[in-house]
């Protein structure tokens, strides 16, 4: 099988992590967030952060997302020609050479948190396998406000399909958002709100075809939980991934990928206030208990 992977989630969920180890499989090869709006290309057709595409969206949006995707994963003896006569060594060529081998060869793995909402039509139209990272609210929202990550919710409202299609429920909100910034808790509530109800309509749907993961298993039990995930994408698990996954979860390290994973778990009780955690506890209440339970507050 040489499905395309596609993992997703919400940002700061481990997408990056999860992407980066799958990667080390044989025949696997990377690709970084083409619905990212910081990294967008010319031939781009995305117009938002959060880019909703339907099977209902206008056909040629369609066309045009579905060939500008391509660009990441297809070979295309058209890029060959153009980066032959572009390149400006003998060691740029030959990198494009590689890169292309590992398109004709390699299962792409495209890791896009902001594609969230398009995951039903990626699956469809690319014939992707979907891995969906779920994390704690909790830990999301103080991740975003350590980061400082504030959100424009125009991106969302201005989208009618996505509004109409996954987000009529929290529309008052999203418009009101987007008058009148609020708070970094109360965007990451919304933000929270919004991506894991969609989430959990998607593991409805979905449960027996997507594999479904909470961070927090995996960051409890990263081996464990990496065999149940490449057993599931049909991929070799061997000591050397078992190896990189150690290494990427141990104490011994910490940066953006090396990390003590079980000591992140509940990190974002030193990064809240009592207050924030209540609040935040309180008004993602209907969508957190669909994947979590009391305990996970109170350890």
């Amino acid at each position: 099988m040489n499905n395309p992977i596609f993992v997703t989630g919400s940002h700061r969920s481990g997408s990056t992590w999860v992407g980066k180890i799958i990667s080390n499989a044989n025949g696997v090869r990377y690709v970084h967030e083409p619905f990212n709006m910081r990294k967008i290309r010319n031939n781009s057709p995305f117009k938002y952060w959060f880019e909703y595409v339907s099977d209902n969206s206008d056909k040629s949006y369609q066309e045009k997302a579905i060939k500008y995707l391509e660009s990441f994963y297809k070979p295309s003896f058209s890029a060959i020609l153009s980066n032959a006569i572009n390149s400006r060594s003998t060691k740029e060529l030959y990198h494009f050479f590689k890169g292309f081998k590992g398109r004709v060869s390699d299962r792409t793995l495209i890791k896009d948190p902001i594609a969230l909402f398009s995951s039903e039509w990626l699956y469809k139209n690319i014939n992707c396998e979907v891995v969906m990272i779920i994390r704690h609210p909790a830990a999301f929202i103080a991740s975003l406000k350590v980061k400082n990550w504030e959100f424009d919710f125009k991106n969302l409202l201005d989208q009618d399909d996505l509004m109409n299609d996954l987000l009529f429920e929290y529309k008052n909100d999203i418009l009101d958002y987007s008058k009148n910034q609020p708070d970094m808790i109360e965007q990451g509530i919304l933000l929270w709100n919004i991506i894991y109800a969609t989430v959990y309509r998607f593991k409805q749907q979905h449960e027996k075809d997507w594999f479904f993961v909470k961070h927090e298993d995996l960051s409890m039990d990263p081996v464990k939980e990496f065999k149940k995930m490449f057993n599931f994408l049909n991929l070799e698990f061997d000591k050397n991934i078992e190896r990189e996954i150690i290494a990427s979860s141990s104490a011994n390290e910490s940066t953006d990928l090396k990390r003590d994973s079980k000591e992140n778990i509940f990190s974002w009780k030193k990064r809240l206030s009592e207050e924030e955690i209540n609040r935040i506890k309180r008004k993602t209440g209907p969508v957190w208990s669909k994947f979590y339970s009391e305990s996970d507050w109170n350890q």
